[in-house]
This record gives C-alpha cells, structure tokens and sequence, in this order.
C-alpha cells in the first residue's frame, strides 16, 4: 500500500523499487482551476514529465468521496503518485519534483540555499536563517485568507514586482534578451507570478493593475507568459476558463443525475447559462466592492 507524504518527511521520500525515476509512472490527481493544482501542472510541463492527469471536481465535491479521502485525508488537491509515493500539498509535490527529476530543472531559491550553507559552512546558519524566511513568505503567498488580506495593498505589491522586473530589464539592456522575475531562466518565482496575473486578469483586474501602460513592464511580462508553449497548454486563454469550468462538471451532472427525460444536451445548455450568468453576478458584484473600499475624497 503507498505511503502518505505525512508519513515521510522526516527524510526522503520512499522511491519505487525496482525501477529507476523516469520509469515510474506520474499520476496527478487536481482540479483545472485550482491555483495550487495549476502551479503542479505548470511545473510538470515546464520539466516536460509525462503525467497522468484526473480531474477532481470540487463543485462536484469528488474531492470528498472515499476513494479520494483515502488518497489524502485532508480532501485537498493536488495530490500526486509515483510509484509507491504518495505527496500532499503544492508545495511538497514542487519540491519532490524537483529533486527526483534532475533534468529540465527550474531554478529554486530555496534549493540554492541549502546548496550554498553545504558549500559554506560558516555561513550555514545565516542561509538556513534565510531559507526559514523565504519559506514563511512563501506560505504566505500561497494562502488564500493571507491573499484576501492583501488585496487592498494590491497596488504596493503590483509596484513591487513592476520595479523588480524593470531593474532586471537594466540589467540585461541587450536587444532580445528580456529577462524573468530572477534572471534569464523561468523560475518557480515567475511559475507563481504568472499563475496569479492569470486569475487577476480572469477576476478582471488586468486593466486596472497593468493596462492602458499604467504598468509596462509587468504588461510586457504578462504577454510573454502568454506565448509560452508549458503556460498555454496548461492554463490556456483566459477567455476559456469559464467554459472550461462549466462545461466538464456540467457533463458529469448529467451523466450521473440528469433525468432522462429531460435530455442531456438541455441540461448541459442550462447548467453552462446558469454558470455564465453566475460567474457575470460575481464579476459586477465584485468591482462594486472594489468601488466601495477606495477612499473617497473629502472636500471639506
């Protein structure tokens, strides 16, 4: 029986036996529009693994059936599986990925660090210091109740990476050469800044926080991610992103409930109205909130 990641991290994962790494077959257990699930899927194409993929409705709740309940008790994707391994948690499975498969290695600050408080002894306690600091930072990035707190310092956060993306451009001022978030190589940095820009422009803040030239550098930046072969296999146009939502778990409700009588192809055409009308609902409710906090000036 595979073993859960809980049970491991006191060392390395347990490898599959018999069988070098490439070997061994990646199965990868998400949800498409999951931001976790999306920052695997981008990393895994960006190494080019091959990897099975199976889609975990939430809205479905699949995530809380008993067959994946027993893949991990927490009911949260992604989860991924090679051989007898089992990893919870984004950034567990980044980190696995990463050390098992060498090749088509992204860069990780994290990773760097441990390598140079190995290589500099008497300064292993000051990277390892580092390293704890980068990883709370992290954390903090990728959880959602620290992101809604963070909203309304959206703009600081924006102006942060426009001059840190500006500074790199200086750096490398030849023709041709535009660099990523930390040099020329596309890191696991710009894997989690473009996956964010993705769900801002989805959420409709794309013109507000770098359109119309208000941002150029972080615009350019945007555009360029989109052209990536890895980042439009996985993620795609961001036009699609409601109809890839909508239309998959709209098949599932109706090959498991729909009433025969009714017709599959009607209740997937309702299902996929409801959804759009749902998510235009959500759209204008949530610049109207936006409207609302901005401070309104006072003339008196």
């Amino acid at each position: 029986m595979a073993r859960m990641q809980d049970e491991q991290r006191g060392g390395a994962p347990l490898m599959a036996e018999g069988k070098p790494d490439a070997e061994v077959k990646l199965i990868l257990y998400h949800w498409t529009h999951s931001f976790s699930s999306q920052k695997v899927r981008l990393v895994i194409a960006e190494k080019a693994l091959k990897c099975e993929e199976h889609d975990v409705s939430l809205p479905l709740s699949e995530h809380n059936e008993p067959w994946f309940m027993r893949l991990n008790s927490t009911g949260e994707v992604p989860v991924l599986i090679h051989g007898e391994n089992i990893i919870c948690e984004a950034t567990q499975i980044i980190d696995y990925l990463e050390q098992t498969f060498l090749d088509g290695q992204i860069g990780n600050t994290e990773s760097e660090l441990k390598k140079l408080a190995a290589e500099n002894p008497d300064l292993q306690e000051a990277y390892i210091a580092k390293q704890k600091r980068l990883k709370s930072k992290l954390l903090d990035h990728d959880n959602v109740k620290y992101l809604r707190k963070i909203l309304d310092e959206l703009e600081k956060v924006l102006d942060q990476v426009e001059t840190e993306l500006q500074r790199r451009s200086e750096e490398t001022p030849e023709e041709g050469r535009q660099p990523w978030l930390c040099g020329e190589s596309f890191t696991l940095a710009d894997i989690s800044l473009a996956v964010t820009l993705h769900r801002l422009k989805f959420l409709g803040f794309a013109r507000r926080n770098w359109g119309n030239g208000k941002r150029p550098n972080l615009e350019t930046y945007y555009d360029r991610v989109l052209k990536r072969k890895t980042f439009n296999k996985v993620l795609g146009h961001v036009n699609n992103i409601l109809i890839s939502a909508v239309l998959p778990t709209a098949f599932r409700v109706a090959k498991k409930r729909a009433p025969k009588v009714l017709g599959t192809s009607l209740v997937v055409g309702l299902l996929a109205g409801m959804g759009y009308f749902a998510f235009m609902l959500f759209r204008k409710r949530l610049g109207s909130m936006i409207l609302a906090l901005r401070p309104r000036p006072n003339y008196f």
